[in-house]
């Protein structure tokens, strides 16, 4: 498949996102192309804005890209507005209002549409419609999912998203994990977590299109809702690390334990890093011949964040989790290295 190029995804939906093989996490765009009118959906960062304009471009003219819109503020997703504008587009700006106070200190002349202001629904291009559907807190106070009903596509912001080394447009039964990683740094709690699935879950969904990660097929749906439904996030993180830092610290650490330990790390590294680097660490770190201790673990975590500090975040929870679930087992005491791990 070439990723140089728009993909259609669906009737009349491209992907014209940007497949950089050095970013932890790739950035989606997607353009819903009409008669007269199109919509393009979060328009990028400004450092991608030329090859998503190019992608655009090569389906409608500009001329046609009647809206845009902005699922939420961040600059990956929608600071190519400022660009768009300058190059001649002229669009209305699709966001929630919470979102558009802030999207004026990218541009102060949009053309702004909120969505709350207008039944949470455009309709556009003579006939055509799309629903809006507000998902806030996750993970921004005015975020929100677009619906397009004809082809029952949700594109559905952060949410669904993934960090991937080895990205590719469509998930396969191994996204679960690299969207886990991702969806749990970024959902506050597992209450504003399953607001947001319930929505999702009243919509006809084939196809979820997130801004970040793959493209999902109606067959892998059901799979993620349910992995976001009882995944662990936000206050939970917080409320385990509190009850870590309470239990008592031991220097000698069962090696059970410490496998345990090891394969977690490096399940979660292998989601950012890829499994030959993650492998080629823990051969420099830990030869075959050694006894796994806390000290080579320590020392193998170090060179993990030396390599790339995102790996280090998406462990802490699955690490939190391990304890708090092996209490009886650890018998009130945690290892030195979880602590280490969620004060990095």
């Amino acid at each position: 498949m070439d990723y140089d190029k728009a993909i259609e995804i669906a009737k009349d939906i491209y992907w014209v996102g940007v497949n950089d093989k050095e970013a932890f996490f790739r950035t989606n765009a997607y353009l819903i192309k009409g008669e007269n009118e199109s919509v393009l959906i979060d328009p990028g960062s400004l450092a991608q804005f030329e090859t998503i304009k190019r992608k655009v471009l090569s389906i409608v003219p500009k001329e046609q890209v009647k809206y845009v819109v902005a699922s939420h503020q961040d600059p990956d997703v929608c600071s190519a507005i400022v660009p768009f504008t300058q190059d001649g587009f002229k669009f209305k700006t699709i966001a929630h209002s919470r979102v558009s106070a802030l999207l004026l200190f990218y541009e102060r002349n949009l053309d702004l549409y909120n969505i709350d202001e207008n039944n949470f629904t455009l309709n556009y291009d003579n006939g055509k419609k799309l629903d809006f559907i507000f998902t806030p807190y996750f993970h921004s106070p005015g975020a929100f999912a677009t619906y397009e009903p004809e082809n029952k596509v949700l594109f559905s912001s952060d949410i669904f998203g993934a960090f991937q080394k080895d990205w590719k447009i469509y998930a396969d039964d191994k996204y679960v994990e690299p969207m886990k990683s991702f969806n749990e740094l970024y959902a506050p709690s597992k209450e504003i977590v399953n607001y947001s699935i319930k929505k999702f879950r009243e919509k006809d969904v084939d196809l979820i299109a997130p801004q970040h990660g793959s493209v999902i097929k109606k067959e892998l749906i059901e799979t993620m809702y349910h992995a976001l439904e009882t995944m662990n996030a936000g206050m939970f993180l917080e409320n385990a690390e509190i009850n870590v830092m309470k239990m008592e610290v031991m220097n000698e650490i069962p090696v059970d334990v410490l496998s345990d330990i090891l394969k977690i790390i490096r399940e979660r590294a292998t989601v950012v890093m890829g499994k030959e680097t993650v492998e080629n660490i823990i051969k420099e770190t830990i030869p075959e011949d050694n006894i796994l201790s806390y000290s080579l673990l320590a020392k193998l975590v170090n060179k993990i964040k030396k390599e790339n500090p995102l790996a280090i975040a998406v462990m802490k929870l699955p690490l939190v989790n391990y304890v708090m679930d092996n209490t009886s087992r650890l018998k009130g005491k945690v290892p030195s290295l979880v602590k280490e791990i969620i004060y990095m």
